[in-house]
């Protein structure tokens, strides 16, 4: 063995033994340990995301209908194709109608062979719903399960659905030549999910963020000591590669611990299918190992960049005799970093006004979401410097009144920037996360408010009917004649006409136009809607919808008119939409109404509650609203673990530095004012400004047209408790202090 490589064995090992015998080296390897997981996590949980929309794309590509004929092949279409939605338990989803034009047509992938006419195939979520619904008859016979291979991932609920013979027609459905479109048309869960570049964002602010704050933390920690370590080598002759070997020597166990800890998640989710906790969502196994390469880089990476954050984060070691830690480049980084803060806090004032002009664009929701992680991670280092700018009045305080306890946390305090930025900053991003996971989920809470109070008041006693084109009134009019007893039946559409303001009678006077609601109905269905029913049949009138029953008010709520025509005759003509409904307000059955209206009226019938697209499109919402909860909880808690670490080391060392004061102050209460001015007092600061970051960082779903609301209640209690964790910190560390004291003698070290 070479003298090079004995030498670098031997400065590993001493690495390893300085380590496990600093004073918190304990401490040291549990932010290690948890740093390489949570940097993995994030890095893996951004690969798997990666994975996961690309295998989603090639099979939604490959379930595409081709709407025109491969070179070469057959020029006449093969099937019929027809895409619809409906609804289970309030989620939207997508059915497909199908029809062969000729023998052996293509089948889409996961279908193994055709149904037979009023037979469908179901996906397996959408059965796991169960049959409170009646899924496994909504549409027809069941005749088997949609294959993975057929649907976007495994959580996806579909169904195809070959109707009854000659109820699906060209005028109504593609005439398609076979499946496999060079992109994914946007059906089921392709149509549905946000883009890549939106969810990354997320997973970059929320998780990657605070595990490379925790990373940075847990590299820093007992820094005094390992500085001097690296002066002492420097004195000697030590070389950058010899610091870096010893600084490894140090870290290698808990990192290596923690890879291995997080490579055992991964290969488990090569091996089964996982369930993403509290957002339900499936993540599959055969997306991840089609890309595993990518993930286990991911995962790989992750070791490495915390192995570079140690060697990095060490002052370089600097020839002299001095063993004294160098902080002064790391006070120009800090300074470097206040400086960009502003450039991003006027990115986030400019966002709300170009979003007004042109909408949230993916373009502009990825500067929302750098200039949100820039100021986050630059914040901190202004605090710093502003505590760091007040040590000096502090130490003046102490001088003028002869306190030896702020005197010297004045001292202490003043030119620490480095310091004080890794004491400050798990309060800061904690807070500006907390203050994005309450507003995001309510940026759009009044539309879903409104779609529960409407489910609220109306339940299931009215129902909207969609009649397709083509289908012959006698089909309607049977599927109505077999509604419960006491179901009332009106056709409802929309009307345009135009009208002269008043005093506008000039030929060069423009006409204003507005939309009516038209109701139609015979007498018994008027009535029980509060509107009078016209003497004769065809005869009609307008009014005002405040006149009618409170369920056709509900009706026409989001129209914006204000007033309704009625008509006397019969409800049911070519096409257009009914509303039937209890007159009685009783549910209907909606189950049995909805399986009756495919197999009697057409396949593209649909039978719905009213007001079922906005709660449809509230659940959705609230389905991809759950995982901001999640990422943002995940996001604190990585921050929080990190300021624990950061402060509990920071109290360690502070209670061994001050041990000997109370000898030369002559009493113990100096250890309670030192505690008070560096370790309360930073902290305190840092929820301010952390709680002004916050509210400047939500500023872009805060202000008009965005509708968030950060509730003033929320930054009072986050701003108490941090204020009571302070003080309870600075409790700790001076009596820690006070028990050091007891044990300090003038040879201890």
């Amino acid at each position: 063995m070479t003298r090079e490589a004995t030498l670098a064995r031997q400065l590993l090992r001493t690495g390893r033994a300085a380590g496990r015998g600093s004073l918190d080296g304990r401490i040291r390897f549990v932010a290690l340990l948890c740093a390489t997981v949570a940097l993995a996590l994030a890095l893996a949980a951004m690969a798997a995301t990666w994975a996961t929309y690309q295998s989603r794309e090639t099979r939604g590509a490959a379930r595409s209908p081709l709407l025109h004929a491969a070179e070469g092949g057959v020029q006449s279409p093969s099937l019929l194709w027809k895409e619809t939605g409906d609804h289970v338990r309030d989620r939207q989803f997508s059915v497909i109608f199908i029809e062969p034009l000729v023998d052996g047509a293509p089948l889409p992938p996961g279908v193994e062979r055709w149904p037979g006419p009023g037979e469908a195939l179901i996906s397996p979520a959408l059965l796991a719903e169960g049959d409170d619904e009646g899924i496994t008859t909504r549409y027809g016979k069941l005749a088997g399960e949609i294959g993975p291979e057929g649907l976007a991932d495994p959580g996806e609920r579909l169904a195809y659905v070959r109707p009854a013979d000659g109820t699906l027609d060209g005028d109504s459905a593609y005439r398609i030549h076979g499946f496999g479109s060079p992109s994914a048309w946007a059906l089921g869960d392709v149509a549905s999910v946000k883009s890549l570049s939106v969810f990354i964002s997320l997973l970059i602010a929320m998780l990657l963020l605070p595990a490379g704050l925790l990373a940075v933390v847990a590299a820093r920690l007992g820094a005094v000591g390992r500085d001097r370590r690296v002066a002492l080598i420097g004195a000697l002759g030590g070389s950058r590669w010899q610091v870096s070997l010893l600084g490894l020597g140090e870290a290698a166990a808990p990192i290596l611990l923690g890879t291995t800890l997080i490579g055992s998640l991964v290969m488990a989710a090569f091996l089964t299918d996982i369930r993403v906790p509290w957002t339900g969502y499936l993540l599959a196994a055969a997306d991840l190992r089609e890309h595993a390469l990518v993930l286990v880089a991911a995962v790989v990476a992750a070791p490495l960049i915390v192995a570079l954050a140690v060697v990095l984060l060490h002052p370089p070691a600097a020839s002299g005799r001095s063993t004294r830690p160098q902080g002064r480049p790391r006070s120009r980084a800090v300074k470097a970093l206040a400086c960009l803060c502003p450039l991003f806090l006027l990115i986030l004032s400019w966002y709300p006004a170009a979003a007004a002009r042109s909408g949230a664009t993916p373009e502009l929701t990825l500067v929302l979401v750098g200039g949100s992680v820039g100021t986050l991670a630059t914040l901190p280092a202004v605090a710093a410097l502003l505590i760091s700018a007040a040590g000096r009045g502090v130490t003046a305080l102490g001088r003028r009144r002869g306190a030896p306890g702020t005197l010297l946390a004045g001292r202490w305090t003043q030119g620490r920037p480095g310091y004080l930025t890794r004491l400050v900053a798990g309060v800061v991003v904690a807070v500006g996360l907390l203050c994005v996971v309450q507003v995001y989920p309510s940026v759009n809470d009044s539309f879903v408010r409104g779609a529960r109070e409407a489910r609220a008041q109306l339940g299931l006693s009215m129902l909207m009917v969609e009649l397709p084109q083509g289908v012959p009134p006698a089909r309607t009019e049977q599927w109505v004649r077999a509604l419960p007893d006491g179901t009332q039946t009106i056709a409802y559409g929309t009307s345009m006409s135009g009208e002269r303001p008043d005093g506008a009678d000039g030929p060069g006077a423009s006409a204003e136009v507005r939309m009516d609601i038209v109701v139609r109905g015979q007498c018994p269905a008027l009535d029980a809607l509060g509107l009078a029913c016209p003497d004769t049949v065809g005869a009609g009138y307008t009014t005002d919808p405040n006149t009618a029953a409170p369920a056709l008010r509900r009706l026409v709520s989001d129209s914006g008119t204000d007033r309704i025509s009625v008509e006397r005759g019969a409800p049911i003509g070519e096409a257009g939409q009914l509303v039937v409904f209890n007159q009685n307000g009783e549910d209907l059955p909606l189950r049995d109404l909805k399986r009756t209206a495919y197999a009697g009226i057409g396949p593209l019938a649909t039978v719905e509650p009213l007001g079922q697209s906005w709660i449809g499109g509230a659940q959705l919402l609230s389905d991809q609203l759950r995982w901001i909860p999640l990422l943002g909880t995940l996001g604190v808690l990585l921050v929080a673990f990190a300021a624990t670490m950061n402060n509990l080391a920071e109290v360690m060392r502070f209670t061994r530095a001050i041990a000997p004061v109370s000898v030369l102050a002559g009493s113990r209460k100096v250890y309670a004012s030192v505690a008070a001015w560096t370790l309360m007092a930073p902290l305190c600061v840092a929820a301010a400004i952390g709680v002004i970051g916050g509210v400047w960082i939500t500023l872009p779903l805060t202000t008009p047209p965005r509708t968030g609301v950060l509730p003033g209640s929320t930054l009072a209690l986050v701003s108490g408790a941090l204020v009571t964790l302070a003080g309870v910190m600075a409790l700790c560390a001076a009596r820690g202090a006070v028990r050091e004291s007891d044990r300090w003698r003038p040879h201890h070290d």
